[in-house]
């Protein structure tokens, strides 16, 4: 089963589905894309054999609503660490002179399309088998590479020196502390983060997210709510058979090529197979 819910501020994503796995009973739970402890908003957590389909979600795109404040820095980017604020000369001719659109040609100049950004020294990525920000809180130099990235989209929500709030739609693996650190720079000022919030991954919104404190077992959303994109077959027990034992055949079910289909046995999914070079062959079994 999928559950789409909403992470508190102040709980880490691990601390999140630790909840959920005891609220609802069930020991494999894992989750498609961790937030922040400072951050909220979605969650898109699987349970049982449905965490064999982790992988063709989570490097779904993903919006972001964000708050970033140009008065000073901090080594996490946002506002888990001690702020170092800017010369208070620099802040007030700015206060003076900064627009919106100033801001807004910034962020279509430097942060659309693919980009590279250093992701931040407080960040979970793994560095010689020890976590980046445990060295950085053990107070060891810490050396991230610079990595692609891909920004799909973004919006000025509000402007109100020093603060600017922003809507952006990213790739996997962006970090939007590091954004909200590029733009101050970019800016000639500098900036972290005191707001983050996921409204959507992917095609899934708020709309059809659940409290975590709220969810029971009757809020699980379908497969194909997750997987729009993949087809649904309810092929005859004979196939389905054949499917359950790992036996390729070829394409007599008109299937499209290249194509993923999500495999029915009643109102039960059972299997994830796809048409390659005119055969059937699965992906992902025993996913109900």
């Amino acid at each position: 089963m999928f559950f789409l819910i909403q992470k508190p501020l102040g709980l880490s994503s691990f601390s999140a589905i630790a909840h959920l796995r005891k609220k609802l009973g069930i020991k494999k739970v894992w989750h498609t894309g961790t937030l922040d402890p400072l951050a909220t908003g979605l969650l898109l957590v699987a349970t049982g054999n449905s965490t064999k389909l982790i992988p063709y979600i989570d490097k779904a795109r993903k919006t972001y609503v964000f708050t970033v404040r140009l008065d000073g820095n901090t080594p996490s980017c946002d506002l888990d660490t001690p702020v170092k604020y800017i010369d208070p000369a620099i802040l007030e001719q700015a206060r003076n002179t900064l627009t919106e659109d100033d801001v807004e040609k910034i962020l279509q100049a430097y942060f659309s399309g693919k980009i590279e950004q250093f992701p931040p020294s407080y960040s979970a990525l793994r560095i010689n088998g020890q976590r980046a920000y445990d060295m950085a809180r053990a107070g060891q130099e810490v050396d991230i590479p610079k990595r692609p990235v891909e920004v799909f989209s973004s919006r000025i929500v509000s402007f109100s020196f020093p603060e600017v709030t922003i809507e952006m739609e990213v790739s996997v693996g962006t970090y939007i502390r590091s954004i909200a650190r590029d733009l101050g720079q970019k800016l000639g000022l500098a900036g972290y983060v005191t707001m983050l919030h996921r409204s959507k991954i992917e095609h899934l919104g708020e709309d059809l997210a659940k409290k975590m404190e709220d969810t029971t077992i009757g809020d699980a959303i379908s497969y194909e709510l997750v997987f729009p994109q993949f087809g649904v077959l309810a092929p005859s027990k004979e196939v389905l058979s054949d499917l359950r034992n790992g036996i390729v055949f070829p394409n007599t079910l008109g299937l499209e090529s290249g194509r993923k289909y999500l495999v029915k046995d009643g109102e039960k999914y059972v299997s994830l197979v796809e048409e390659r070079v005119g055969e059937v062959r699965i992906c992902v079994n025993n996913i109900e």
